[in-house]
């Protein structure tokens, strides 16, 4: 007889992140602070190092910096303590199964946004097709396959087990991780977009606006990625209820 699947609050992860983050905050900013120096010299005008810098960042960087991050995190939080040194030597072991999945990802994103752009003139009726099929694709992209990369990183799996492996633990899922996605943003990004825009209509200045969004998202960075690998912890040991 298998033991009841573990219930998980979305609230009390939250309660779980702020008591957990602590210890770790320092360490996560500094493993995250080339995206900090990105986005500030991006948001002055860099003329024609713009497109490689972009290219370099969002396809080798994003991977790299999410699995030291990830693979931190989860190691600290299950007191299995590791250093960002070695954080970051783990990321540049699985730098290329990260971008494997972190591509494939973009790939099955930019094919959604070309069904839609193909439905999109076919009046009312491709309109609701379009819909349905958004709604299908973004549930698909954001809550099935959210926690590839962890498996990637934590797991040293491969690219098509990673897939397979975030489907599978976030199988009849699907509400409580639209829950436990909407909470976090309401916690951490709309207070982000607030700052900056207040930042923007009270001195009129879209640079500032956008260094001080730049900012309050840097220093809320670590709040989420324990969220996320909170979140990932309690799915794995609800998973293993069930076996």
């Amino acid at each position: 007889m298998t033991a009841p699947r573990i219930r998980i609050s979305a609230t009390g992860l939250l309660r779980e992140t702020f008591a957990g983050t602590g210890a770790i905050y320092a360490s996560l900013l500094t493993i995250n602070c080339p995206s900090l120096i990105f986005f500030l010299m991006t948001t002055f005008d860099i003329g024609e190092a713009r497109v490689p810098l972009n290219i370099i960042y969002w396809f080798v960087a994003v991977p790299f910096l999410s699995g030291a991050t990830t693979f931190y995190t989860y190691r600290n939080l299950t007191k299995n303590q590791v250093t960002v040194r070695e954080a970051f030597q783990q990321a540049k072991r699985r730098l290329l199964p990260l971008i494997g999945v972190y591509f494939l990802l973009v790939v099955l994103m930019v094919i959604l946004t070309g069904i839609m752009l193909f439905l999109w003139p076919f009046g009312f009726a491709g309109l609701i097709v379009l819909l349905l099929i958004t709604i299908r694709g973004v549930t698909y992209m954001s809550f099935r396959l959210t926690f590839s990369f962890y498996a990637t990183v934590i797991d040293n799996s491969s690219v098509m087990e990673s897939l397979d492996s975030s489907c599978e633990l976030t199988e009849g899922r699907w509400w409580f991780l639209f829950r436990a996605s909407f909470l976090i943003t309401i916690v951490f990004f709309v207070p982000t977009i607030l700052i900056s825009g207040l930042i923007g209509l009270t001195l009129g200045n879209v640079l500032l606006a956008q260094l001080a969004g730049n900012l309050v998202g840097f220093l809320a960075a670590p709040l989420m990625n324990v969220y996320g690998v909170l979140l990932y912890l309690r799915l794995r040991q609800s998973a293993a209820t069930i076996q």
